[in-house]
């Protein structure tokens, strides 16, 4: 080979090798030098409300739905890619048990058997904190992810900053769990109350370089009815799911609004039919055991159960059974 050749590829060779490594710091345009390099510019952040106020106000013009779980629109959950989601505007809003509030539902496919989902609420100047609850094929709720599991996460390489929780599904295991099919991811009014203390991204830059803290203030982030979060598709991580299920079951109904329906029922059915005589009160030995029946159901998470054995107790003349029903579920 020609010795100007040699060269020639050598030197091209140089400038690839210096094009994949890198030729030193990563210098920043003079508006962006102040800035730390994940400074949020992508849609994943600007999906995120400005502001926790503009979020209500979005949250508060929104009309409710659907008076049950059952008439909600469900999509094809989406088990091929990543897929971020907006909760805004545009989405359906119901009226559950722990406050009014924005929603996506999907229909989880038949042939998704066993999986983790990987749920990253996007933190900006707001955030979206989940509440996840799963129903089976009839709409009853089946398990519900409380908020508290969602824990935040730091940004990193490509990476925002995020509260990151996981629902897993194992309808191999036969019982409530086959028959799982629907998904709602909401948040709730004790949520909204709430925000998240986040680590400033020029910290986690300083740290990822070795250089000395920047000592800004970390910014918060206000948890909002509005927002966005990606959900992720994977393999069942069977170690961390063995001890979710049951906790998950116990009180997942308490989302649901199960005592204003129960006002409404028990309007009617509290005034004997006319010509009907009243019964006599219950013995107080009998009332004692119908409460801490129906405790013990709301303690299980039991709603059904619970009522139908109020309705027996006070068709049996209890005077009490009704608020031992109202009380147990408050104190859940």
């Amino acid at each position: 080979m020609p010795r100007t050749v040699q060269v020639a590829a050598l030197a091209l060779s140089c400038l690839c090798i210096a094009g994949c490594a890198g030729v030193g710091p990563l210098v920043w345009p003079g508006s962006l030098a102040s800035q730390p390099p994940l400074a949020g510019r992508s849609p994943m952040y600007t999906a995120v409300s400005p502001s926790a106020a503009m979020s209500q106000e979005v949250l508060n013009a929104a009309p409710i739905c659907c008076k049950s779980l059952s008439e909600l629109h469900f999509a094809p959950l989406n088990t091929t890619a990543v897929t971020f989601y907006p909760v805004d505007a545009k989405s359906q809003a119901f009226d559950f048990a722990t406050g009014k509030s924005l929603l996506q539902a999907f229909e989880i496919p038949d042939d998704l058997e066993h999986a983790t989902l990987t749920i990253d609420a996007i933190a900006g100047a707001t955030v979206f904190v989940p509440t996840v609850l799963i129903l089976d094929r009839d709409f009853r709720v089946s398990r519900a992810i409380d908020s508290k599991t969602f824990r935040y996460t730091p940004a990193g390489f490509m990476e925002p900053q995020r509260l990151r929780g996981k629902v897993y599904l194992d309808r191999q295991r036969g019982g409530p769990l086959a028959a799982e099919k629907y998904l709602i991811v909401f948040t709730t009014d004790q949520a909204l109350s709430g925000s998240t203390r986040m680590m400033s991204e020029a910290k986690l830059y300083a740290r990822a370089q070795g250089l000395d803290d920047p000592g800004l203030p970390d910014p918060v982030a206000q948890h909002a009815a509005t927002g966005v979060f990606r959900m992720t598709v994977g393999d069942l991580e069977t170690a961390a799911s063995r001890t979710q299920f049951g906790r998950q079951r116990r009180g997942a109904r308490r989302y649901v609004a199960v005592v204003p329906r129960v006002g409404t029922r028990a309007s009617r059915t509290a005034r004997p039919a006319a010509g009907t005589t009243a019964r006599p009160p219950m013995l107080a030995e009998t009332q004692t055991m119908y409460n801490r029946m129906i405790q013990d159901s709301v303690e299980l998470g039991d709603m059904d159960r619970a009522w139908r054995l109020v309705q027996e107790a006070e068709r049996a003349g209890s005077a009490s059974a009704r608020q031992a029903f109202l009380t147990a579920v408050e104190n859940k």
